[in-house]
């Protein structure tokens, strides 16, 4: 799919939400789908908002990175009490983080086989099951 294909993707399902595509979260589409599968950190993104010259602030962006997040435009994955990546792909798959380099990769679903999960509390469903292998050099 190309770069142009995935930002207007992304921008057609951001139509179907309550949210409005704002100027700012269409900046923000951009930066994210611009080279499809991708994870960014806030940081990061805020990094490549300033790198463009657009102006939108932290809070901002990360108010955006949780509303897309909500809506199922980006997956968050938590590799640590202070680290959250936000994933453009949403399909279901895993990932490896490493620690040392900091950088986290797909693992496709079909890689990891579980043979057993724990019964859950009752009344509860299962909703996703999110595996991050924590690697280091």
């Amino acid at each position: 799919m190309s770069n142009n294909l995935h930002i207007k993707k992304a921008k057609d399902f951001l139509k179907k939400t309550p949210l409005k595509l704002t100027n700012q979260r269409s900046k923000l589409i951009e930066i994210l789908f611009k080279n499809g599968n991708c994870h960014f950190t806030a940081e990061e993104v805020y990094n490549k908002v300033e790198e463009n010259g657009y102006q939108i602030s932290l809070a901002t962006i990360y108010n955006c990175l949780n509303q897309f997040t909500h809506y199922k435009l980006l997956k968050s994955v938590k590799v640590s009490n202070d680290k959250i990546y936000f994933d453009t792909n949403i399909d279901d798959h895993h990932h490896f983080y490493c620690k040392s380099s900091d950088k986290i990769t797909d693992i496709k679903a079909e890689e990891i086989v579980l043979s057993k999960i724990p019964k859950l509390p009752k009344g509860k469903k299962l909703d996703s099951i999110d595996i991050v292998l924590n690697i280091v050099k």
